[in-house]
């Protein structure tokens, strides 16, 4: 189905300890949480191995601003693809790639069309493997907690551990 894919892409929270700056405060809140976070984009290939771990952000930073910030875009070729969720948008990609993301209806559309349909729920079915990925990341329970703010100098080393850990395990699969 999606034969050309490289990585598939999300984004997920890591809790974080409030901050007692006010401006920290504002970076790190995240809207979607409802507490203060940091935030990181995670990549994984078809079979569910982490290939790409972007830094941690505050959870205000739009997923699209992480994902162009990591330098990963840079490193797609001609005839690559990555598979998104709807929330990602690009300004610019190499000539060449190409994104899988689910069709979204249109507002003056009373529904979608029947092929958009079908490629959505194949573009899900394909998504489950990040989905999964990330769930296996978050089973280190060193990530249980708020991540304190005294060691937040290594939070984004800390987390790069946890996620490429989690490649060791063993291969992730469709009866998981």
């Amino acid at each position: 189905k999606f034969s050309n894919t490289r990585a598939v892409l999300d984004g997920t929270e890591k809790r974080i300890q409030k901050p007692s700056s006010l401006l920290a405060q504002r970076q790190t809140f995240s809207p979607y949480k409802h507490y203060n976070t940091y935030k990181a984009v995670v990549g994984c290939t078809p079979e569910g191995y982490i290939c790409h771990v972007s830094q941690l952000w505050g959870g205000t930073v739009s997923d699209r601003m992480i994902v162009e910030e990591s330098g990963l875009v840079d490193q797609l070729e001609s005839g690559d693809a990555i598979m998104v969720d709807k929330g990602f948008k690009f300004n610019s990609l190499p000539p060449g790639v190409q994104v899988h993301i689910p069709c979204f209806r249109q507002p003056n559309e009373p529904q979608m069309p029947e092929e958009d349909v079908a490629h959505t729920r194949r573009v899900a079915s394909a998504r489950v493997v990040i989905e999964r990925a990330i769930g296996r990341i978050k089973q280190f329970h060193f990530l249980d907690r708020p991540f304190p703010i005294s060691m937040i100098d290594i939070a984004d080393e800390a987390f790069q551990v946890c996620c490429f850990l989690s490649n060791f395990r063993m291969p992730l699969s469709r009866a998981e």
